[in-house]
């Protein structure tokens, strides 16, 4: 599992990744809604809808 506080150390990529997989998995909810806090902080909220069809 990936530290908190490294999240910004990984990858867009591995970061969708992670957020796909705690989605599939119905992990916490406050771990998917870290996420997607990083997710959009970065900018790249679009990629979710694009890897995800």
């Amino acid at each position: 599992m990936v530290k908190i506080s490294s999240l910004w150390e990984i990858t867009d990529e591995k970061l969708i990744e992670a957020y796909q997989k705690a989605t599939l998995l119905n992990l916490d909810e406050t771990f998917i809604e870290m996420l997607i806090d990083e997710i959009e902080s970065r900018g790249i909220g679009s990629l979710i809808c694009s890897y995800v069809s």
